[in-house]
């Protein structure tokens, strides 16, 4: 199912089917799009991590 990300700044990231998601304990979101990781800051969905290649790929 694919989803957007509508960020603080106002910003809105589209992700397509393949793309998954999940929750930190901390509250971070994490998406997995294509074998890339994308983490945001549970503040304002602001990145703190680039898309980095998954482990495996």
């Amino acid at each position: 199912m694919s989803f957007d990300l509508h960020r603080a700044d106002g910003e809105v990231i589209r992700y397509g089917d393949e793309a998954r998601f999940s929750f930190t304990a901390t509250g971070h979101l994490v998406i997995y799009d294509g074998g890339h990781k994308v983490v945001f800051s549970h503040h304002s969905w602001d990145r703190l991590e680039e898309p980095v290649p998954s482990p495996g790929k």
